[in-house]
């Protein structure tokens, strides 16, 4: 959206001759800010307009655990590596394990060992008294990093570019 504000001015010459000025516009536009997560601005025609949109990056906390707002999902970072572990999906996880005797599908985890994947675990890193890490936000610690989006949580280790996206319908190891 821009708003824009048009000024005309006429001013009469002080000489005496009787000519007028010509007349003067003067146009200024407002530029759209949308925040990480916010639906992008669109014209008529229904496409997206990155032309009038600036996507703005959330805050970097130092935080070593969050849970997402919904409570969902949970994760603890070291600079080494991160877990995360979702209560409720509606996804299918990669097969389980022949040796995996715990549980499966429930939480991924990267480290700097390669990319993102799923753990057999018997346990939780989800803290119901951790921090709700805001829509836009991100938590790091280390390389590590991991960004709260309405859509779900994508955490990445910087240093070889591996990690994962989880939300309730999916998941995406890279």
């Amino acid at each position: 959206m821009a708003l824009v504000a048009v000024t005309a001015l006429v001013a009469c010459s002080g000489s005496g001759s009787g000519k007028k000025a010509a007349p003067t516009t003067t146009t200024t536009a407002v530029e759209t800010t949308v925040g990480a997560g916010a639906p992008k601005a669109t014209t008529g025609g229904g496409t997206a307009s990155s032309e009038a949109t600036t996507t703005t990056r959330g805050p970097e906390l130092a935080l070593t655990s969050f849970r997402t707002p919904s409570g969902n999902i949970g994760c603890m970072l070291s600079s080494g590596g991160v877990r995360c572990d979702i209560g409720q999906s509606t996804y299918t996880p990669s097969p389980k394990p022949p040796a995996c005797q715990l549980d499966w599908g429930g939480a991924l985890e990267v480290t700097d060992q390669g990319p993102g994947h799923f753990i057999c675990h018997g346990d939780t890193v989800t803290d119901p008294s951790a921090p709700a890490l805001a829509y836009g936000a991100r938590a790091r610690q280390g390389s590590v990093v991991c960004v709260s989006e309405q859509a779900g949580i994508t955490c990445t280790n910087e240093a070889g570019g591996h990690g994962f996206f989880i939300s309730r319908d999916s998941y995406k190891i890279f």
